[in-house]
This record gives structure tokens, C-alpha cells and sequence, in this order.
């Protein structure tokens, strides 16, 4: 929740007159839930100024420019894949899209009656970690060894 207060704000709201939910849910419930969870400095001119700053720090849709080593796993299924990267964008940024799967379904432990993209897709999560992890681990032993 505070990183949706603090650098996301992706809110899911009735704001829209194009969808059936009503009006029960605007964006303001939300901004008055960060309030009131996270204190009055959690308005929304300071929302949307983090937001802001959140996407010139991470590179917003150009993302691909200013970080590494991200893996993205959507689920065909997962309606948020819509706003996800579901084609990796380089060797360090990852998109490992999975068929037939809901939201974080990569996260579930496993089961024996999971699809084999789904546990193909776990492979490949780990792998990718994995390397991460042993480059970051090799850097920082050598920095201690200099």
C-alpha cells in the first residue's frame, strides 16, 4: 500500500462513466485512504508529485534506458498484464509471460497439478535471479578483496 501512496497510484477507481461498477469507489476514496494510513502529507498534488518523480527516477515508459536486472512475469489471465511488459526489452529486463495463468500465480508455491508454462516460467524467474544474484555477489567479493 505505501508504495501505491508513495510512487505508483494505481488506484483502481469508478471515476470512468465507461465502466459498470457505479460511482461507489472514486479516485478520492483512495487518496483518503493514504491519508489516513500514511498521514495528511499523503494528499494528492503529493501523489502525483511522487509519481512524477518516480517515473523521471525509473525512466517511466523509458524504462529500458535507466535500470537493469527486472524481471516482469505476467499471467495471460492477470487483467493487469494490460499494463505490464510482456516482451523483455533487453538481456536484463525480462518479460517471462505465462498462459493461462492469473496474477502473481509465479508466486503460489507449487503444485503438482501446475500447467508446465507455469513451472517453466519458475525456471526461468530463478535463473534469471540467479545470475543477478551471483554478479552482484562476485562485484561486492571483489570490491572486499581490492
Amino acid at each position: 500500500m505505501f508504495q501505491t501512496c508513495s510512487q505508483f497510484a494505481f488506484y483502481q477507481t469508478s471515476d470512468s462513466p465507461s465502466q459498470p461498477f457505479g460511482s461507489l469507489f472514486p479516485l478520492s476514496f483512495s487518496v483518503q485512504q493514504c491519508m489516513d494510513i500514511f498521514g495528511s502529507q499523503f494528499n494528492n498534488s503529493a501523489i502525483a508529485a511522487a509519481v512524477k518523480w518516480t517515473n523521471v527516477y525509473y525512466g517511466g515508459w523509458n524504462i529500458s534506458t535507466s535500470v537493469t536486472n527486472i524481471v516482469f512475469p505476467n499471467g495471460s489471465i492477470d487483467p493487469w498484464h494490460a499494463l505490464g511488459i510482456t516482451s523483455s526489452l533487453s538481456e536484463t529486463l525480462i518479460a517471462i509471460f505465462i498462459h493461462g495463468t492469473a496474477h502473481c500465480a509465479n508466486m503460489y508455491p507449487a503444485r503438482a497439478d501446475d500447467p508446465a508454462e507455469l513451472v517453466s516460467a519458475r525456471l526461468n524467474i530463478t535463473s534469471a535471479i540467479g545470475k543477478v544474484h551471483a554478479a552482484v555477489y562476485s562485484n561486492t567479493l571483489a570490491m572486499l578483496m581490492y
